[in-house]
């Protein structure tokens, strides 16, 4: 398997709107590690991967990681209600164009997830269901090193 075209470079800018209408742009996240995230309520490995991403935001909130869920092929009823029902909090993102899916190289398959550096750079990509430790692997490509911390009293 060969690696995708997006390492190593700035991601794919993009502005879509949330579930409720609200425009999100990759921009409002600049300066903390990012996961984009291709998925459906009906794709059984993002269901089968949405608890570690969960799990991730919540272990790394000091970091700042945020994930954008872009859904793909999905009603945003079903999307919601499967995100509401996994306590998904992060922001669940309509690309009814699959315009943001195909910048990001999308290939017909989900899910898809793009990890963002906070210096906007895409350090790795994943197709196919991540386990916790595939996410753990991947989300040391973006999350700041842990050198420095403690640089100074509280």
């Amino acid at each position: 398997m060969g690696g995708s075209p997006l390492l190593g470079k700035p991601a794919p800018a993009f502005t879509l709107e949330d579930l409720a209408g609200t425009p999100v742009s990759l921009a409002d996240y600049a300066g903390r590690p990012v996961i984009v995230n291709f998925w459906a309520s009906w794709c059984v490995p993002c269901r089968e991967e949405f608890p570690a991403f969960r799990d991730a935001r919540a272990a790394h909130a000091d970091a700042g990681l945020e994930i954008l869920g872009i859904i793909h092929k999905d009603a945003p009823s079903s999307a919601q209600a499967f995100a509401d029902a996994q306590g998904a909090a992060w922001p669940l993102l309509a690309d009814p164009g699959e315009a943001v899916y195909a910048a990001y190289r999308g290939v017909g398959g989900i899910p898809i997830s793009i990890f963002v550096d906070g210096a906007g750079i895409v350090r790795a990509v994943s197709f196919g269901p991540l386990s916790e430790e595939a996410l753990a692997i991947q989300l040391k490509t973006i999350l700041p090193a842990a050198q420095g911390a403690g640089s100074g009293p509280a």
